[in-house]
């Protein structure tokens, strides 16, 4: 396979990393963002306030995109080396890498969803919720470092 190829390849995987770590994101904060949204449709309904804290639940999964742009810098950088041939190895990191960051993003989501309810209808446990929140985004962090360490 020429040198060309396996940059070619190794630029795959470097997209799919911030591409598929994107995808999580988007999922995570949309699915998030709705519950939010219901909590401050009730609490208006209500004639309560708003709590505006539920957007720290909101945002937590965008976190995973700049894992995945990491993680594509990281790919870009061993595909720029002198003799470079792990093209396989850069190409599954992308991908894989950015399938792991998607599900934690995605799944930190869905938990940041329940946490709008619970922290809405309460007002209370914001500490306990963030906690579970670090949690998920740990996975993340074990896939970026885990995933630079293949290559």
């Amino acid at each position: 396979m020429d040198q060309q190829t396996m940059v070619t390849l190794a630029k795959m995987g470097a997209a799919a990393a911030l591409g598929i770590g994107a995808m999580g994101s988007a999922l995570g904060c949309g699915t998030a963002g709705m519950a939010a949204i219901t909590m401050w449709k009730k609490a208006y309904a209500q004639g309560k306030s708003a709590l505006f804290t539920l957007l720290v639940f909101v945002g937590a999964p965008i976190s995973q995109t700049i894992y995945g742009m990491l993680l594509m810098n990281f790919i870009l950088s061993s595909a720029a080396a002198e003799g470079f041939t792990n093209w396989g190895g850069c190409l599954g990191a992308g991908i894989f890498g950015g399938m792991g960051l998607m599900a934690s993003a995605w799944y930190q989501g869905k938990a940041a969803a329940v946490a709008c309810d619970a922290l809405g209808e309460t007002g209370k446990g914001m500490v306990n919720y963030l906690m579970v929140l670090g949690i998920v985004e740990t996975v993340a962090l074990f896939v970026l470092v885990f995933s630079m360490m293949v290559l």
